[in-house]
């Protein structure tokens, strides 16, 4: 019995320690086929998404989805020739995404996939991704990085040394998607029993050295070594995120002799050494050449042109004849009616069809932009649907066969049109509490960073003589003071914390902060949580947490106040999807009350007043858990509103023209609640008072908004205060909510803005006026770039 290909796989995935999001996609098909095995192997893909608004995770994802259906689904057998194939879709179809939206555009993604089949690794590349082959006490990076560094060590410009830790050493090349087109590198590498193949992002080989990869792979099997990698990333500073697939082969298969390979003209048959992959040379059963003293190798690469003369393009090699069907010729008597059908078919409708009835289709234009003046202030959301099927009608007219009249009506319609959009647009805000920014009382500043060589994570801001005083907590867990200097912000030098800030809150005139401090050799990491007054530069008074609770694997991760309570959420360094809360005293730093398990993934948290907490978990909805009383509510409840949460306008009164396309709002069929409270994962929560009013504010970084919320019947809300009887609507929060204790949120206004709001990182609050928000978010352009977007929340302010 021939032997078969037998492989021990484990694959891991992380976000990292300072990515807020994970970009990184994997996959990987062993087909229980062994005829699908033995023909096509197995795959196994890892891609690095990039790309603001989300793009980068929808990029890889579809890399990943595309090359593992298209592999499959291609009927050569060249397993290169197929592999490159479905790397190519993937780049085509997410060209085209990031082409049908703007805010998309210029998302990519690296790619590294891998097929095994038989005795031979077939790897193609694109980006820096990479992949490695352990072998024994060696290890040997078989891919090539696409990037600006790897080129400048390739020409001799740079040392390797110096690529590491170079500012430009993120920066590609090449990648999927950025191109219509783009080239791909193949390698082939022979397997033997024993070997293991590395695929992982940059966020694993920029931080981990091939000593310690060869080391990890041959120390422990895939599913701890893989563990293991991450992990060793994470130690190093897992600046990016983490993804790993390790492959170990038990046992390498046999390949069929039969199997056909194209070859030269005149080449051997199926044991010929080398085979062409779109114009290259490839070796097929020989190790590739030794890589030049820098390292890098000069693998072949697939051209979207031809690369060789005529007489060295590849040929497929001779099949045996096969007499046709007695079939054929009626078949193709058919196909040929077909198309003649066909022809004719679209001949009619170019050439024939009856011309539209212009009078009509202007009058029919005219009764819609009629009715939509008389919706606009009622039910704006139905006068949009009523201009954009005006829009369509009149876009459709032949311009060509209109006579004067009808130039001089259609132009009119556009104008009218064009103005009762506006009004639609601007009533519609007013009514379901949108604002669009930036706006009359908006001021937008830039963040200079000096020489931190850090980016701001998160910003605070804490009251110091009746001024507000911000903070920021820096990419680099440390914290700093953020000075205002004309008319942009200064990133000054950090604070004394003695150890790395996981966390920070404002509570009142002081920072309240979560402090790491790592171990040494076998030394446990301690956590601490420290006070900082205002306008001081060292820690106050710093309590150390009991070991006890961070037993388990559970690690402190998110922290929150409001007044004497400081609430901090331990969370597994496994990333289960539970939680433990502990309320601790402000001043004191001491536990006032027992601790309290939830079984959700918590997002973020913010507090309101008698130990209410709001959280953000992992399905993108808030819940609400009570601390006060008889003792802490263990099962959260749901935050609902008594009317669905408003769809935004795609278009602004100011930026809307002719020419825009008519933007219209699905609106719900019931308007009568409760709807649960439903935002993004990819938000915070903050919260602070006005008036002697508390605010929940949810920094949704997916919609691009910042909404404002409060208790129900609170003053200033848009929406009617519901009954506390109300039935509560089912929602899908993680691991259950409590229906009899709903808590129930109005929205006072929605802030909303895809060019100043493109990437919300989080908000702060003024804590003397409690009317400012700020809003820290990273520009649209360049992520390095960061700004601090000021917003007046007060009554008519914003106009």
């Amino acid at each position: 019995m021939a032997k078969q290909l037998r492989l021990d796989v484990a694959q891991l995935t992380d976000v990292g320690r300072r990515r807020e999001h994970n970009e990184d996609n994997m996959a990987y098909v062993i087909p229980k086929d062994m005829q699908v095995m033995a023909a096509k192997g197995s795959l196994f893909i890892v891609a690095d998404g990039m790309g603001g608004h989300a793009a980068g995770e929808v990029a890889s994802e579809i890399a990943v989805d595309t090359v593992s259906n298209v592999y499959y689904q291609d009927d050569s057998e060249d397993v290169a020739v197929a592999l490159v194939h479905a790397i190519k879709r993937a780049n085509a179809a997410i060209h085209q995404r990031a082409a049908e939206n703007m805010l998309r555009s210029g998302m990519g993604t690296t790619c590294v996939a891998a097929v095994l089949r038989a005795n031979t690794a077939y790897i193609a590349n694109v980006g820096d991704s990479r992949a490695y082959l352990v072998r024994g006490g060696q290890v040997k990076q078989v891919s090539q990085d696409h990037s600006w560094v790897a080129e400048q060590v390739r020409a001799g410009l740079l040392t390797e040394d110096q690529a590491r830790t170079h500012a430009q050493r993120n920066v590609i090349t090449r990648s999927l998607g950025t191109q219509p087109d783009v080239d791909i590198d193949i390698f082939t590498e022979p397997l033997e029993e024993g070997d293991s193949l590395v695929l992982c992002t940059d966020g694993l080989s920029g931080l981990v050295t091939e000593e310690e990869l060869q080391r990890i792979i041959n120390q422990f099997l895939p599913q701890e070594s893989v563990y293991h990698l991450v992990e060793r990333a994470n130690e190093n500073g897992g600046p990016d995120n983490i993804t790993a697939i390790v492959i170990h082969v038990n046992e390498v298969g046999w390949e069929p002799p039969g199997l056909r390979h194209p070859v030269h003209i005149g080449g051997r048959e199926t044991d010929e050494d080398t085979t062409l992959v779109g114009g290259k040379a490839v070796g097929m059963t020989s190790p590739m050449p030794p890589r030049a003293a820098n390292g890098y190798g000069a693998p072949p690469h697939l051209s979207t042109g031809p690369l060789l003369p005529r007489e060295e393009i590849t040929v497929p090699q001779p099949t045996f004849a096969r007499s046709r069907s007695r079939l054929f010729y009626p078949t193709l008597a058919l196909l040929l009616l077909f198309i003649v059908t066909l022809t004719a078919g679209g001949v009619y409708y170019f050439l024939l069809k009856p011309a539209p009835n212009i009078d009509q289709s202007l009058q029919q234009a005219q009764q819609l932009i009629t009715r939509a003046g008389g919706e606009t202030t009622t039910h704006p959301e139905s006068a949009l649907q009523d201009l954009a099927s005006a829009q369509h009608i009149l876009r459709t007219l032949p311009a060509t066969q209109l006579n004067d009249a009808q130039h001089r009506q259609l132009t009119t319609l556009q104008s009218t049109l064009t103005q009762r959009v506006k009004v639609a647009i601007v009533t519609y805000n007013r009514q379901y509490g949108i604002t669009s920014l930036p706006c009359s009382s908006t001021t937008t500043s830039a963040i200079n960073t000096n020489s931190t060589n850090t980016l701001p994570k998160t910003i605070v801001s804490i009251a110091d003589n009746q001024k507000p005083l911000f903070y920021t907590l820096g990419e680099d867990s440390n914290l700093y003071r953020v000075d205002q200097v004309g008319n942009q912000y200064s990133v000054q030098s950090h604070l004394n914390t003695s150890g790395q800030v996981l966390g920070v809150v404002a509570d009142g005139s002081k920072l309240l902060t979560l402090i790491a401090q790592p171990g040494q050799g076998n030394t446990a990491t301690k956590y601490s949580i420290a006070q900082i007054p205002a306008g001081q530069t060292n820690v106050k008074l710093s309590k150390e947490i009991d070991a006890r609770q961070i037993a388990n694997g559970m690690v402190p991760r998110l922290i929150t106040a409001w007044d004497n309570d400081v609430y901090i959420v331990f969370a597994s360094s496994q990333g289960t999807s539970s939680a433990t809360i502990i309320d601790y005293d402000s001043t004191k730093l001491t536990m006032k009350q027992k601790p309290v398990s939830v079984s959700t993934a918590i997002v973020s948290i913010a507090a309101f007043p008698n130990g209410q907490l709001f959280l953000l978990v992992g399905d993108g909805s808030v819940q609400s858990l009570q601390f006060a009383g008889q003792g802490p509510q263990s099962l959260p409840a749901a935050v609902v509103m008594p009317h669905p949460l408003p769809a935004v306008v795609s278009a602004t009164q100011q930026d809307y023209t002719q020419a825009t396309p008519v933007p219209t709002v699905a609106v719900p069929t019931s308007q009568n609640g409760p709807f649960p409270l439903q935002a993004s994962n990819r938000g915070t929560l903050s919260a602070s008072s006005s008036n002697g009013t508390p605010h929940l504010y949810i920094a949704d970084a997916t919609n691009h908004r910042i909404l404002d919320l409060t208790m129900a019947g609170s003053a200033g809300g848009t929406s009617t205060p519901t009954a506390k009887s109300v039935t509560p609507a089912p929602t899908n929060a993680g691991g259950g909510t409590s229906t009899s204790n709903n808590i129930t949120l109005q929205l006072n206004q929605q802030y909303v803005s895809s060019s100043l709001l493109s990437a919300v990182r989080n908000v702060a609050v003024d804590p003397v006026s409690g009317a400012t928000v700020y809003v820290l978010t990273q520009s649209q352009n360049s992520a390095a770039t960061l700004r601090l977007v000021s917003i007046n929340t007060g009554p008519n302010s914003c106009v």
